[in-house]
């Protein structure tokens, strides 16, 4: 059977589904809003969830889509002591329990789902990969002497890389930005991320699954409302997208780089520079790939389904 752990809303999660059962693959879907108790048996877990049970043991392949195991079926004393020690005993054998699910036949996993881009950033010039230069700032004096001293353009953009914020009726986007001085108004503000801004001719996403590049590029220099940002999306002339093939010496630093932060699947971000430099920016272990399967014809949902 495959577990896969997702979150309600994913459409990628269901689309693999359905080739899943297409394969005749047996299945498993928890997301993070299900609601599940464990029940330890020795060298076994029992899964429970609503009428349906299930044994790790009967697990033979997991996807760590999204999301966590909302784990219930232990009520509070309102003894803070207490309970502080029983949350701290649920965190430790939920920990176990990934640390199981990682030793089977898996495509990610919960411990490396969210990556510092500074950090990757750092890990990937280390394997020859060119990166923008960045660095955290928080005071506009040093920030204006950055700008006084470069010839470059600077960019910002969200650190974490979580760039929305829903609220009851409407979303905030955080889109990457042109440093404008101007628009500062404090002396010392928020830490925030400074990159210089780098020319493209196109940019990249690609789709890295166990060994395998799925690239496309996107001609976004091409329009001004995405040139700085492909997500500030022109539905009215959407950018065009075409499959794309990284040359292998590209591909050998980003395999070394993947299995160095122990990721076997993951959402790509490069920018190809006018004098044909390729540029990492980021990873993503749980990037949306519809965006790259359905417009190059890649069917990575089939490919996924296969793997598992």
């Amino acid at each position: 059977m495959i577990l896969i752990l997702s979150e309600e809303d994913d459409s990628s999660t269901t689309d693999v589904l359905q080739w899943l059962n297409t394969l005749n693959k047996k299945w498993f879907r928890i997301n993070e809003t299900d609601k599940i108790e464990l029940e330890f048996i020795g060298d076994d877990i029992v899964f429970k969830m609503n009428s349906s049970s299930f044994l790790l043991s009967e697990i033979k392949s997991f996807w760590y889509r999204r999301g966590y195991f909302n784990v219930t079926g232990f009520e509070k004393t309102h003894i803070e002591q207490i309970d502080m020690l029983r949350n701290e005993e649920i965190r430790t054998f939920i920990q176990f329990l990934h640390y199981r699910l990682y030793k089977i036949k898996h495509l990610n996993s919960f411990k490396n789902s969210s990556v510092n881009k500074l950090i990757i950033g750092d890990i990937a010039r280390k394997f020859k990969l060119k990166t923008p230069n960045d660095f955290i700032i928080s005071n506009k004096t040093y920030l204006s002497k950055i700008l006084d001293n470069s010839r470059e353009r600077y960019i910002t953009k969200v650190i974490s890389g979580n760039c929305m914020q829903d609220f009851d009726d409407f979303t905030i986007i955080n889109f990457t930005s042109l440093i404008d001085l101007k628009k500062v108004n404090s002396e010392n503000f928020f830490p925030s991320l400074a990159q210089n801004y780098i020319e493209k001719k196109y940019e990249l996403r690609i789709f890295y699954l166990e060994r395998n590049f799925y690239s496309m590029a996107i001609f976004s220099q091409n329009d001004d409302q995405t040139n700085i940002d492909f997500r500030n999306y022109n539905k009215t002339r959407p950018n065009r997208c075409v499959p794309f093939k990284l040359p292998n010496e590209v591909e050998e630093k980003i395999t070394a780089l993947m299995e160095k932060i122990d990721l076997n699947c993951g959402s790509i971000d490069m920018i190809v520079t006018l004098e044909n430099e390729y540029v990492f920016l980021e990873v993503n272990p749980v990037g949306q790939f519809g965006m790259v399967s359905f417009p190059c014809n890649y069917n990575l949902e089939k490919k996924i389904a296969e793997y598992l």
